[in-house]
């Protein structure tokens, strides 16, 4: 039950409070970033100030654990998920439900909200993925196509894609203009148990699985553009960008946070091989080493960006900057929660 605020700049952590009572479960931030909402096993939700200061409570939000949260783009409403099968439609400044969206045959394990219209996501451990309009409550749709409990998902940016990911190992995205599985892509070795899109590159992701991996895919290939095998010890459990894309941070059942990015100017990862087997993620934009990339795949593959140089003499000429690439390759910082302050960031 407990939050840590942690220092985007020099990785430490701010501060550290008992937020519930029971587990916290899930937890998300409005989009103009001046409030944060929270679920726990008991079913409770509570708002939060930027300063983690508690500001209302539900106690009774759910029967059952709130499994995910997600805002509408005005702020205004806001979905919850829960283990007791529903979907709930919520006023965010009154906190009183406005619809309860029922329909499900099991937990319902993630929602999310269009990122422009009134349209809501939700899977579930029924293996389907539901269409919702959030101001009738009624089902719009059912998506097939995964064979186990779908234990997330999320939108793209651009409005037409879903992408989610299931305990059968396999993510897929949905093009709701056809209404119809666009992608699969396969390569976790365990159950799917987070995702995340880019915030800048439209067709990258990256998902996390129960074994602790960490994998890259562009949207247009089935076959994952790199990978860190070993990320975490147990399951990826939570994962997201920082708005520009340069770092993504990970939380595990491994009781650690890790925040990945790129090393530091005028370092490769050719001088580091050492992190290519623990701490070592490449970044959007760049090569990828021949140790990360997939068994029969082109040694030519790279991430979504600036592929090598072709033709001519010499070494190969840096890639321009983008917004939100990195410039080389990527290193980890690790924190373990609650246990005092982390590590200065030295050599890494």
């Amino acid at each position: 039950g407990e939050f840590t605020l942690w220092n985007g700049m020099c990785f430490n952590f701010e501060t550290i409070i008992q937020a519930h009572q029971k587990p916290v479960q899930s937890m998300q931030w409005t989009h103009n970033e001046n409030w944060l909402i929270s679920g726990d096993d008991e079913g409770t939700i509570q708002y939060w100030t930027t300063t983690l200061n508690k500001a209302k409570q539900i106690p009774t939000a759910h029967r059952e654990s709130v499994r995910d949260l997600s805002f509408s783009p005005s702020d205004a409403k806001f979905a919850s998920g829960s283990d007791d099968t529903t979907v709930k439609i919520w006023d965010f400044g009154e906190g009183k439900v406005e619809q309860q969206l029922s329909g499900h045959g099991g937990d319902v394990k993630g929602v999310s909200w269009h990122p422009k219209s009134a349209l809501v996501a939700s899977c579930s451990k029924d293996s389907m993925i539901k269409l919702w309009d959030p101001k009738s409550g009624k089902c719009l749709t059912n998506l097939h196509g995964h064979k186990s409990t779908v234990m997330c998902l999320d939108w793209n940016r651009n409005g037409h894609w879903i992408l989610s990911g299931a305990r059968d190992q396999s993510l897929k995205i949905f093009d709701i203009r056809m209404m119809k599985q666009f992608q699969t892509y396969k390569g976790q070795n365990k159950d799917i148990t987070s995702l995340c899109w880019h915030p800048v590159h439209e067709d990258l992701f990256v998902s996390g699985g129960y074994d602790g991996s960490v994998l890259y895919w562009l949207a247009s290939n089935p076959v994952h553009q790199a990978e860190v095998r070993n990320a975490h010890e147990t399951a990826v459990r939570g994962m997201a960008w920082h708005p520009m894309g340069h770092v993504i941070a990970t939380c595990s059942h491994d009781n650690s946070t890790k925040f990945w990015g790129r090393t530091r100017p005028g370092d490769t990862y050719r001088e580091k091989p050492k992190y290519e087997e623990t701490s070592y993620m490449p970044t959007v934009g760049l090569n990828v080493p021949q140790s990360l990339q997939v068994g029969g795949r082109s040694k030519g593959g790279v991430i979504p960006g600036l592929g090598p140089r072709t033709g001519g003499a010499g070494p190969p000429r840096p890639p321009p900057r983008q917004p939100g690439v990195g410039a080389n390759s990527a290193i980890a910082y690790t924190y373990n929660s609650g246990m005092g302050s982390p590590p200065s960031r030295g050599s890494p």
